[in-house]
């Protein structure tokens, strides 16, 4: 009967049940959105990362990572990390943010690496650079093999192409010679932002220390930290908006049918079968929005210009956080159901 009563309830008011789900469900559709962009970050710089091949990092003592917190390095370090012993190879490596183009109205990640070996980066089409005025980019950037563009003013030719390959929220990645790494970033000065290392140093060139890849990687996402924490902010607030628009409808439904409640009340239901009523109706009501948001999240997730990977336990935390809201949200219509007097029952509906 509960049931029955919820559903009859919500099929008599379907036009306004029906518009709560669609505003519910683009919030909960931006709060899958905005669990993509957070966990975006993740992946985008894992990516990166995997591209380097490389177990670990020699930067100066103090710096707190190879990328965001580097200390420029004395190029002289590259051969004396090479001769320690647990290193199968050492590679001198540069990271800058620079823009390209023309008018240089697009930022990048510059990594600039020695011809061979760690941290070389896999290229998916193409080749890496050999000779300086030579670049590998990322597709983001829309430029194919032979094309040519202007980086921090300089002429580079487009050797090869990694797709999608992206970091720090979303920013496309340029990979060059170290050579010309050094004349970009350094003004040519023998510097590089740390040495990236394959196998495990026993020891380390003074004024220097060894980081795993894995810090290493928290390093690369220094730069989203704060961003971060500002969608997790907004996706609280989300959840927020949600449980308001549900439980206005609810609390909306309850006032419209006092004279039921009565009814319900006079001929011996329960307060508690009243509201398990409301709570029926607040959860259908929020499963429907979660359905709905769940497919305009994966519309809309490809239209963002920073990655945006929504887990898949997002998608099953969906409807389990969709009831949790419902249950909140019914608690709106709880006071005014279990207060009617039941004398209502033999007034004028």
């Amino acid at each position: 009967m509960t049931l029955l009563s919820a559903l009859r309830d919500l099929q008599w008011r379907r036009r306004r049940v029906l518009i709560a789900a669609i505003g519910t469900a683009l919030v909960f559709a931006l709060t899958l959105v905005l669990s993509g962009v957070s966990h975006g970050f993740d992946v985008e710089t894992s990516r990166t990362m995997s591209k380097f091949h490389a177990d670990g990092w020699v930067i100066s003592s103090g710096a707190s990572g190879p990328f965001v917190g580097q200390s420029p390095l004395l190029a002289s370090n590259i051969d004396a990390v090479r001769r320690q012993p647990g290193v199968h190879e050492a590679n001198g490596f540069i990271f800058s943010r620079k823009t390209v183009g023309v008018a240089a109205d697009k930022e990048v990640n510059l990594f600039g690496v020695g011809s061979r070996g760690v941290a070389v980066p896999s290229v998916d089409n193409g080749r890496g650079p050999r000779r300086s005025g030579e670049a590998t980019v990322s597709t983001r950037l829309h430029y194919g093999i032979g094309d040519k563009f202007f980086l921090s003013g300089r002429e580079f030719v487009v050797v090869g192409t990694i797709g999608n390959w992206t970091a720090v929220a979303g920013v496309p990645n340029v990979f060059v010679g170290l050579a010309d790494a050094q004349k970009i970033a350094f003004v040519g000065q023998p510097i590089v932002s740390a040495v990236a290392v394959k196998g495990t140093p026993t020891n380390v060139p003074a004024g220097t220390t060894f980081m795993s890849n894995s810090v290493a990687r928290k390093d690369l996402l220094r730069s989203v930290k704060n961003a971060r924490s500002g969608i997790d902010l907004v996706g609280l607030l989300l959840w927020v908006v949600a449980a308001t628009i549900i439980g206005s409808v609810i609390y909306l439904s309850a006032l419209e049918r006092v004279h039921d409640f009565a009814v319900f009340k006079a001929t011996g239901t329960s307060s508690a079968t009243i509201l398990v009523d409301l709570i029926i109706q607040a959860v259908i009501l929020a499963l429907l929005a979660a359905a709905i948001g769940a497919g305009l999240a994966v519309l809309i997730g490809p239209r963002f210009p920073i990655p945006v990977v929504i887990p898949m336990s997002a998608f099953v935390l969906l409807p389990l956080l969709a009831i949790a809201v419902g249950l909140v949200a019914s608690l709106a219509g709880l006071r005014r159901a279990i207060t009617v007097d039941p004398a209502v029952a033999f007034t004028t509906a």
